[in-house]
């Protein structure tokens, strides 16, 4: 049974999102793309993946879950694994994934061209982070660093934990 890697993406971001617009949106993609990708999946399978009580949000069914729980660290795996061989290709020695809350990319740019400069091999991927749940593409491993305003209290996240203005980082 053939799937394509496309899919599974589409399949574990929407068990993420559990919303179809949201899942189009963050993939590029219509809604009805993301559509019928679930539902050719689901034949493909032979059971139903989410429960669609509502068209936009969705509910994963049992064998979704598990489908996720299964699919998730062998996907994260290859697409490292696809990552760091075109970083390989490309010469470079890694990728800087950083996620921004606020528009001003250009009052920052001195900041990625320095980086740059200094480590050539680097690869700088800025990207806008949205205001609802700013914080989860860190927690998934989507950024390495989050450009935001203070305070910030997420206690699971690094800089809550060792550098919050009520400790003492120096």
């Amino acid at each position: 049974m053939p799937v394509e890697l496309r899919d599974i993406e589409i399949f574990l971001t929407l068990a993420e999102e559990l919303h179809f617009g949201r899942t189009a949106q963050r993939l590029y993609l219509t809604p009805a793309r993301v559509s019928q990708s679930i539902k050719a999946s689901e034949r493909k399978i032979g059971g139903l993946l989410v429960d669609r009580g509502n068209r936009r949000t969705v509910t994963l069914t049992p064998l979704g879950e598990k489908l996720r729980d299964e699919l998730r660290p062998s996907f994260l795996g290859l697409r490292l694994g696809l990552e760091r061989a075109a970083q390989a290709a490309r010469g470079a020695g890694g990728v800087l994934r950083i996620g921004m809350i606020n528009h001003n990319v250009a009052d920052l740019r001195p900041f990625w061209l320095t980086f740059r400069e200094r480590y050539p091999h680097w690869d700088v991927r800025v990207r806008h982070s949205g205001f609802i749940e700013p914080f989860e593409p860190l927690r998934r491993g989507d950024l390495d660093v989050l450009v935001t305003w203070l305070p910030v209290e997420e206690p699971d996240l690094w800089w809550a934990r060792c550098c919050s203005p009520s400790r003492n980082c120096s």
